[in-house]
């Protein structure tokens, strides 16, 4: 097997998929706002995420090129990974990659 043949995913466990518990995400829990987006997130027992875009706020090849950089920074650093529950809210177009992956810093244990 070629090396390009082997497909790094994120697992499904780390997916917040609960209509309930994010709904109770944005209404109730805590509030990190950033330059270009705003994490939502509440105490957990693992990790968990979740990307939301403002509406009309890019083009769908951009909106998933920035997913897919997220859950490649998320999947690298599930090990530094905080205990919460949380939901990524892109409210602006980041200027660059690292600008966004800067605001995600807070995720992670210091």
């Amino acid at each position: 097997m070629a090396l390009s043949d082997i497909r790094f995913k994120l697992n499904e466990d780390v997916k917040l998929k609960d209509k309930k518990l994010i709904n109770y995400i944005f209404r109730q829990g805590n509030k990190k706002p950033q330059k270009t987006s705003v994490l939502f997130y509440v105490e957990s027992s693992s990790f968990k995420f979740l990307i939301a875009f403002k509406k009309r706020i890019l083009n769908p090849a951009k909106r998933n090129k920035l997913k897919r950089h997220i859950k490649e920074y998320v999947r690298l650093n599930r090990h530094r990974l905080k205990k919460i529950d949380c939901a990524i809210l892109i409210v602006k177009v980041p200027s660059s990659k690292n600008q966004l992956l800067q605001e995600l810093e807070f995720l992670l244990i210091k």
